[in-house]
């Protein structure tokens, strides 16, 4: 059979020709309005500016905070910042680039949830169907056209490899594949914490199915192995964001959400498209948390075939009727059974109710997840495996085409910005807000969480006291030198620059040490009534003479070590993927 016939190869064709009215609007010239949309390609543009400075790995954004710098990228997801700085390397604008990464993650989600339906339903018709309700959902669309939510957007893209690669390594029990779900779990990881955090139950009762099913306690252990493995990929940013998070204000400032978010059954069927945002409570919210029309036939449809099957088990045969259906393996229907009842939790912890509200106070790591209606990516996720449980059923081509023409009839309001915004590269590059919904990364030593005034962009060095010139000031991301000339006893000058752990400055090549040569500036010795807040800044005092002072800012004893397990279990990762593949 010749390539282009291969049912594989046309479906996937079809999937790509059904993304070009999906992503249309994003070919637009300049950038759009959203909710993240401006801070996400801020990021980006600082985590590009950041790699071209050398940091190796990225964890300084310099122009943050009024030029103050932040250590957002200590703490926060990764990936969608380095495969945007990827894209602009190749001449994109940080826009374009922004854009292209949102196009790519819809496009990939399609090619990764087909290879998955597709390896658990052995159908190119199933999987077709599956991927096509996996991707034109209007929570998509919401996560592209509204939000702009890029890291949430690319979670769910890896999603389907995680399940992907899981269910091969169920088939394939080799050194492989285990490598491969590492590889896809790290990918996850440091695409959305969130994200991960959502949808790690699931992954993990997932695996014990298929582990029950095969008997196979060998896919087990490679499991728990491979999920493991692809923690210590992502150790880069979970262990600083564990085990530094006292740095920053992020648990001062990250209060419980959650009791503002849920929506109602109502919204989740059908609620107004819109563009703003959701507000506390369920009245006045300005953005749509429906679920889909077409996907909800979907869910009426499984619940059709189950009650089918059973009465056609326990009831003689010529009561029912006959419909035209194939059979399906076990597998695949325990499988369906268990998405159905994902399906059915994810709604149920969306909405207020009392048994929602006492699981959502008495656990405590779903506090973390602020908004409730976040599991609507799960719920997607959960009806697509159903769409191609439904297409793998039911024979009629009829009803196939049909739900192909209905998903897209049903999504076609949802493909579409709201309005055309222009915003060029220096904008996102000299960009001096804190890119944060609360200011979470605010270092510690810092009086207060909002945007600083009073400092001139720029200026880095300032002299505080005393009689010196300063001149030869050099400043990246991760450095800033200067060179001084003293003429009084005692002169102190002021690094507009956060201090954080890790920072190393010298005079001279001689290591400055915190709290005595080099200080940081406290609230109490400000005016704050009559002066700008300066708290959390580096102040250092110099003698009479020439000096040469170079301030670094380096990594923590943990995040080295934090970088080189990241950095090892890659390597180890690709080396066994490339050694089994030339076998």
């Amino acid at each position: 059979m010749k390539f282009w016939y291969n049912p594989n190869f046309l479906a996937i064709v079809a999937l790509l020709v059904l993304s070009i009215p999906a992503l249309k609007s994003l070919a637009i010239g300049g950038f759009y309005t959203s909710h993240d949309g401006e801070t996400h390609t801020a990021r980006i543009a600082q985590y590009y500016q950041a790699l071209a400075d050398g940091q190796l790995p990225p964890r300084f954004a310099g122009s943050f905070y009024n030029g103050l710098g932040s250590p957002i990228f200590v703490y926060i997801y990764p990936l969608p910042y380095f495969l945007g700085s990827l894209v602009h390397l190749l001449s994109f604008s940080f826009t374009d680039s922004f854009e292209i990464l949102m196009a790519l993650g819809f496009i990939f989600s399609a090619i990764f949830s087909y290879l998955w339906l597709k390896e658990v339903f052995k159908s190119e018709k199933a999987a077709f169907l599956g991927a096509l309700f996996y991707v034109w959902a209007p929570y998509r669309f919401s996560l592209i056209y509204v939000r702009a939510s890029i890291s949430e957007l690319l979670a769910y893209t890896f999603l389907p490899l995680v399940f992907y690669s899981y269910t091969k390594l169920a088939q394939k029990n080799n050194l492989k594949w285990v490598a491969l779900c590492a590889l896809s779990i790290a990918l996850l990881f440091l695409s959305q914490n969130l994200v991960a955090m959502i949808t790690l139950p699931v992954i993990g009762f997932y695996i014990l199915i298929q582990t029950i099913y095969f008997k196979s306690l060998k896919y087990f252990i490679y499991s728990v192995i491979s999920s493991l493995w692809g923690l210590a990929i992502a150790a880069i940013t979970y262990l600083p964001s564990i085990f530094e998070r006292n740095f920053v204000r992020l648990d001062e400032i990250i209060k419980v959400a959650y009791e503002n978010h849920f929506v109602t059954l109502k919204q989740l069927i059908r609620s107004p498209w819109g563009y703003g945002f959701d507000l506390p409570g369920t009245v006045n919210d300005q953005m749509s948390f429906q679920i889909g029309l077409a996907h909800l036939l979907i869910f009426a449809l499984v619940l059709f075939l189950i009650i089918y099957f059973v009465l056609k088990k326990f009831m003689p045969f010529e009561k029912i009727g006959k419909i035209v259906l194939d059979e399906i393996s076990q597998l695949p229907l325990i499988l369906t059974f268990f998405f159905i009842i994902i399906f059915l939790i994810t709604i149920s912890l969306m909405i207020q109710t009392k048994p929602s509200l006492f699981i959502w106070q008495h656990i405590h790591l779903l506090k973390l997840i602020d908004i409730p209606w976040r599991f609507l990516g799960v719920t997607i996720l959960s009806l697509s495996f159903l769409t191609a449980f439904v297409a793998k059923t039911i024979k009629p081509g009829l009803i196939f085409l049909f739900l192909i023409i209905f998903v897209l009839v049903a999504n076609r309001n949802h493909l579409r910005i709201n309005q055309i915004l222009i915003r060029d590269d220096q904008f996102f590059s000299s960009y001096t807000g804190t890119a944060t919904q609360y200011d979470e990364f605010t270092p510690e030593w810092r009086q207060s969480t909002r945007v600083p005034i009073g400092f001139v962009l720029g200026k880095t060095v300032e002299r505080i006291s005393g009689e010196a010139d300063i001149y030869n000031v050099l400043t990246k991301t991760n450095r800033v030198s200067f060179d001084a000339e003293v003429f009084t006893q005692n002169v102190q000058i002021r690094i507009n620059k956060f201090y954080f752990p890790g920072v190393s400055v010298r005079d001279n090549k001689n290591l400055l040490f915190a709290f005595n040569d080099l200080t940081i500036t406290n609230p109490s010795s400000l005016h704050l009534e009559k002066e700008q807040d300066a708290s959390g800044l580096m102040l250092i005092n110099l003698a009479k003479g020439k000096h040469q002072v170079n301030a670094n800012f380096g990594e923590t004893p943990l995040r080295l070590f934090a970088d080189y397990l990241s950095l090892g279990s890659l390597f180890l990762a690709i080396g066994v993927i490339v050694t089994n593949v030339k076998k």
